[in-house]
């Protein structure tokens, strides 16, 4: 078993005029130490099987285990708090506060002392290249590839066992886009998380260890 398993997942979407089955009898196990690329058209449930993944909503039908406990039967915002980290395509950073704030975020929401999270939001903000004397910046004075850089500093900087990503590279030209993608292939094989990007980008998704696509809800594995 994973550290993620999905067993036959399905998640409608309800509304006055019509159900939506978002994901559809979705099966699999995510393993640490793995890059994974979940491919598919817009409207394809790529989106909606990450939040699932995140915690943020729970299936319809089946079940998402983390080490083999289901979620409905877990705290999810301390699963949220301590285990997954999710990386947005807009960045989501918060405007009014600096680069290193927006690091160590995580740590403050978990009371940690500010010196010591500052401290470690350093670390891994040099780690992915970012300077000391951008620290002290707005996130809006960065060029698109540096604030996705502070984003993954911000997941990173928690420990979290998997990392979530949708459409990280959405917003950035080809060579941040490679920078982004050889960052997470690290995570994944030199840190042992477990990384799942949600992408539309072939190249994106030929970066990553296993290429799962979805079509319909269904996810399958292309072949090797």
């Amino acid at each position: 078993m994973g550290v993620l398993t999905v067993d036959h997942v399905e998640y409608l979407y309800r509304n006055a005029y019509q159900t939506v089955k978002a994901v559809n009898g979705v099966n699999f196990d995510f393993e640490p130490g793995c890059l994974y690329a979940v491919a598919g058209a817009s409207g394809s449930g790529k989106t909606t099987f990450l939040s699932l993944l995140a915690g943020l909503d729970v299936p319809s039908e089946g079940r998402i285990l983390f080490h083999g406990v289901s979620m409905t039967e877990m705290d999810r915002d301390e699963y949220r708090r301590d285990h997954v980290s999710v990386i947005y395509q807009n960045y989501n950073l918060f405007q009014h506060l600096t680069v290193l704030e927006n690091a160590a975020y995580p740590l403050y929401l978990k009371k940690e002392p500010k010196r010591e999270a500052d401290a470690a939001a350093r670390e891994k903000l040099l780690s992915l290249g970012l300077k000391e004397e951008q620290f002290g910046r707005l996130p809006n004075m960065l060029s698109g590839g540096e604030q996705q850089r502070v984003a993954v500093a911000r997941a990173l900087v928690c420990g979290s066992e998997i990392i979530l990503a949708d459409e990280p590279t959405g917003n950035l030209d080809s060579e941040n886009t490679k920078i982004i993608v050889e960052l997470f292939q690290e995570l994944a094989h030199r840190e042992g998380r477990c990384v799942i990007l949600v992408t539309h980008d072939p190249e994106v998704s030929q970066g990553a260890d296993v290429i799962l696509h979805m079509r319909d809800g269904k996810l399958a594995k292309e072949a090797s």
